[in-house]
This record gives structure tokens, C-alpha cells and sequence, in this order.
């Protein structure tokens, strides 16, 4: 029995060795599959061993930089020269980015961000340094190292305070290289000995052993502005004894708008007295004159309206509306469909840069005025047209007169503002003496013929026929 199966056996093996059809497609496309995927593993785990090699190199680099940064501040003496700083360097081919920065630190542990304030003296400067590398592997963090300064001597007094100065533009970001001036006001303030210095690369500065009382804090720097249009942004501080008080501005490169008022026209006359508002989200601020250019704290987004625009309060009531061009509805007036008012594009400049763009006005004939009388025009609250909006502000504007002496009458085409105006003149700016005739009045600019002048009152309208 047991030799059969054994027979059997040999001649299946028999039979197997001397099958030549050898091995199928299919196995070889496997066995190639599987030697690609185990190569692929390979290829991936030496790139990978080679690129940790590389950011073990690269990091023990960073190491270094670090390590000499941190010498590098310690050997300051003074810890005030000590601001924040990034720089990059390039060693063996890789790309190191050193950002190093800094905050004091009150006794009790607490930062003192330069802008937030406190109410602890500043004891001393931590520093941080943090190098990173273009070719760092996306798990290995940055180097990082920390020291602090401490001053030779007290840089407080417990009998005296602190004023920290921090200046920021536009972008939020610090205004470096600004003079700080602080001068007593009341409450035993007295005279600092040295101003602060200028402000460093984060916008910030600091008066210290400040004698308690009352203090103006001034800023000063070519070109710049601050946001209520002062070029030297003024703000009082009072400072106690122990503490920190922060004076936070916003002061930056002034934009610069250059603006025409209505038209060009050569025979244009405007008021001695000229208004003319820029409004953004950041609120109103009103410009007296007919300057060709005006500059402004670079928010952007400005949007000019002639004369002493108000916006209304919340149930619609109040401000002036009428001279804003957008306020006003569609409506006929005399006969001709007038479409509703469009507002000014707003005017858009950076910090530092130049726009310009056309303040919508109305132009207004008088006729037959004497010479050497003065003009003016008052304004009127009361809509005198379908679609006007009101406007509750007073406004008065003067316009000078053709010559101090002589006989004759002339014509004067006055820019205004949208709106309703009562025109008079007399022998002196601002005289209401004598009204202006409806026969000596053209509105020049309505698009409607009639319906806008009336005994001594024209309404300039800057609405498009629709």
C-alpha cells in the first residue's frame, strides 16, 4: 500500500519536471509590484534618513545662532538698547531666519506690552531668540533660547512712575524713529531732565522716574499724521507714584489727496471759507480751504462731500444730509424726471501715497453785483425741491469782492455745495444787508430748468435727469 503511494508521487514529480510552460504574466507583474513597492519603501526611508541628517545638521546650526545672539544682548550694557530684531543668514547653502524679541517684565512676573500699560515699574527685559531654517523638516520646531537683562542700577523709583510711549501706524504695526516730547501740565509735574528717545523699531519709548502729576505727550516726525489730522498729536497723561501709564498713538506717513472743487473753470469764485469733508469708516473730518491737495491719515477710503456734511442721529433726524449728492431721492422737479442722487467714489491712497479725484459742487450765476461788494451765502434748512434731504447744520460762506474800489456791476459764477442757499452781499465779508434778486439768480448746474430760485434763495441740485 505504502509503496503505491510513494509510486504515485514520483510520477506526478515526474510528470511536473518535465512541464516546460514556465511562469505566467501575471506572476511576473506581480513579482514586479512587489519588488517596485519594497523599493519605493527603501528609496522613501534613505530620503528620509538623509533629510533628518541634513535637519540635525541644520538645527545644531541654528543652535549656534541662537547661542550667539543671546551673547550678543547680554553684552549690551544698556537694556533699553535692546529691541526686537529679525535678519536672515545663509550658511552652507540653507537659509537661517533669526527673529529675536523682547518684553519687560514687572517684579511680580508680569509682561508689559509696550501700548497695554500696568500697574508694576519695570524690573527687567526678557528675551527670546528664534531661529528657523527654509529646509526644516514640518515636525521640527524652531530653536528657540531665552535670557534676560537686568539693569546695573534702579531704573524706578518707588516715589515716581513710568510713561510708556507706543506709536503704531495704519497696518498696526509700530512707527519707528518718532520724537517724543513730555512737558509738565499740572499736579507737581515737573520738567524731565532727558526726553524720552525716539521711538524704536516696535513704536515704543519710555520716560522714566517720572515725578507724579500731569503731563502733554507730543509726537513729532516729518510727513506724518495722526487720526485727527494733527501732524503734532497731543495727549495728557497723569502718572502716579509706582506705576506704568501707557500713551498709545496712531501716527503714520500722511496721504495725499489732490482734489479739484467743482471744475477748473478759470471764472470760478469760491469762499473765502470753503469747507469740504472726508468721511470713512473711521468717521468725519471737515478741511477749510480750496487746498489742491490735502493730507490725511492714510486709512483710505475717503469719500469727499463739499461743505459741512453731519451724518443724521439714529431715527434719521438731525446732521446735514444735503450736501451729500447720495441722499438725495429720485423725484420731477420743474417738469423733468430726476434720478437719484450717486454717491462720490471713495478716494484710496496708502500711507505715504498720492490720489486724486473731483469734489462734486453747484455753481450758482449772480448778476449785476457791485464791484466791491462782498457775497454771501447762508444756508437753508428746509427742503425747497421733491427729493431734497435736510439739513439742520447752519453753514455761512463768504466770498470776496472783484475790487476794493470803483463803479460797476459784474456777474460771479460762486461754487457751493448741494443744497438751498439765501445769497446776499453788502460792504463787508459776511454781510446779510441786501438780498439778491430772483431775476440776478441761474443755477448753472440743475439739470431742471426751473424750480430752484426763488426771492434771494437758489437750490443747487446733483441730481441727473433719469
Amino acid at each position: 500500500m505504502n509503496q503505491r503511494k510513494t509510486t504515485g508521487i514520483l510520477r506526478r514529480l515526474a510528470a511536473a519536471a518535465r512541464d516546460d510552460s514556465g511562469i505566467s504574466i501575471v506572476e511576473v507583474l506581480v513579482a514586479a509590484l512587489i519588488f517596485a513597492i519594497v523599493s519605493v519603501g527603501v528609496a522613501q526611508a534613505t530620503v528620509t534618513a538623509i533629510r533628518q541628517a541634513a535637519d540635525q545638521r541644520a538645527r545644531i546650526t541654528a543652535l549656534s545662532l541662537a547661542a550667539s545672539e543671546i551673547d550678543k544682548v547680554r553684552a549690551y550694557t544698556d537694556p533699553f538698547d535692546v529691541d526686537p530684531e529679525e535678519y536672515d543668514v545663509e550658511i552652507d547653502g540653507t537659509e537661517y531666519t533669526v527673529t529675536r524679541s523682547t518684553e519687560w517684565v514687572t517684579s511680580s512676573g508680569l509682561d508689559i506690552p509696550c501700548g497695554a500699560g500696568g500697574t508694576g515699574n519695570m524690573q527687567y527685559k526678557r528675551v527670546n531668540v528664534r531661529v528657523s531654517w527654509d529646509s526644516r523638516m514640518g515636525m521640527t520646531p524652531p530653536v528657540s533660547s531665552d535670557t534676560i537683562l537686568a539693569p546695573d542700577g534702579r531704573i524706578n523709583d518707588p516715589t515716581r512712575g513710568t510713561i510708556m510711549v507706543s506709536v503704531k501706524g495704519a497696518a498696526g504695526t509700530g512707527t519707528p524713529g518718532v520724537a517724543v516730547t513730555i512737558s509738565p501740565v499740572s499736579g507737581g509735574a515737573t520738567a524731565l531732565d532727558t526726553q524720552p528717545a525716539p521711538t524704536n523699531s516696535l513704536g515704543c519709548t519710555y520716560a522714566l522716574k517720572v515725578v507724579p502729576g500731569t503731563y502733554n505727550v507730543s509726537l513729532s516726525k516729518t510727513g506724518h499724521i495722526a487720526t485727527d489730522q494733527a501732524t503734532s498729536p497731543v495727549k495728557p497723561v497723569t502718572v502716579v507714584a509706582g506705576g506704568t501709564v501707557s500713551v498709545p498713538f496712531d501716527y503714520d506717513r500722511h496721504a495725499t489727496l489732490g482734489l479739484v472743487y467743482g471744475s477748473s473753470s478759470s471764472s470760478n469764485r469760491y469762499a473765502t471759507n470753503n469747507e469740504t469733508t472726508f468721511v470713512n469708516t473711521y468717521g468725519t473730518f471737515s478741511v477749510t480751504g480750496t487746498s489742491s491737495t490735502v493730507r490725511l491719515y492714510p486709512f483710505g477710503g475717503y469719500t469727499a462731500i463739499a461743505g459741512h456734511y453731519i451724518a443724521p442721529d439714529a431715527d434719521g433726524s438731525g446732521g446735514c444730509r444735503a450736501v451729500d449728492p447720495s441722499e438725495w431721492t429720485a423725484a420731477t422737479v420743474g417738469g423733468v424726471a430726476l434720478a437719484a442722487g450717486v454717491a462720490s467714489a471713495p478716494i484710496a491712497a496708502d500711507p505715504g501715497g498720492t490720489a486724486s479725484d473731483t469734489v462734486r459742487m453747484g455753481i450758482v450765476r449772480v448778476k449785476n453785483v457791485p464791484r466791491t461788494s462782498y457775497v454771501t451765502a447762508v444756508s437753508v434748512a428746509a427742503p425747497a425741491v421733491a427729493g431734497q434731504p435736510t439739513c439742520a447744520v447752519g453753514m455761512t460762506y463768504r466770498f470776496d469782492r472783484e475790487a476794493s474800489w470803483g463803479a460797476g456791476n459784474s456777474n460771479r459764477d460762486l461754487v457751493l455745495p448741494f443744497g438751498t442757499w439765501r445769497l446776499y452781499y453788502g460792504d463787508s465779508p459776511g454781510s446779510t444787508t441786501t438780498s439778491i434778486t430772483a431775476a440776478n439768480i441761474e443755477a448753472l448746474t440743475n439739470v431742471a430748468p426751473t424750480g430752484y430760485v426763488g426771492a434771494g434763495v437758489v437750490t443747487l441740485d446733483p441730481r441727473a435727469a433719469g
